[in-house]
């Protein structure tokens, strides 16, 4: 055992990326900066619209356009946003590419926000 050990110790010092780094954990207020950052992501109007016809099924481009009401390249920028946050992912077939919503959590936001909505339990100002 104790050969074993040593020697997986030497393993690690001659390969670093071996070595696990520690899990950097958020305070409080870091981790509400980054609930509030990426809730700011889903709070524009079209981005949230994308990821509500994104969790049906995949779509491209310009089916989504069509969708939400917005011209294609301004909806590919809000998708490569989305994209870069990981809420969204993309995949090629030729020259078509189709998004899909990846997030589970940006899933269960649009689900709640859903039933917050179809309960009428949304603040006035959110209902208009």
């Amino acid at each position: 055992m104790v050969a074993y050990v040593r020697q997986r110790l030497a393993e690690i010092k001659a390969n670093p990326p071996l070595i696990r780094r520690p899990v950097k954990v958020l305070s409080f207020r870091n981790q509400a900066v980054e609930v509030a950052r990426w809730l700011a992501i889903l709070g524009n109007r079209n981005r949230f619209l994308a990821v509500v016809h994104l969790i049906d099924g995949e779509q491209t481009v310009g089916e989504l356009a069509a969708l939400i009401g917005l011209s294609s390249s301004a909806t590919s920028q809000h998708l490569a946003l989305l994209g870069e946050e990981g809420i969204v992912k993309s995949r090629s077939d030729g020259v078509r590419r189709y998004y899909s919503c990846k997030s589970e959590a940006a899933k269960a936001v649009a689900m709640l926000f859903d039933g917050l909505a179809k309960d009428a339990k949304l603040p006035n100002a959110l209902r208009k």
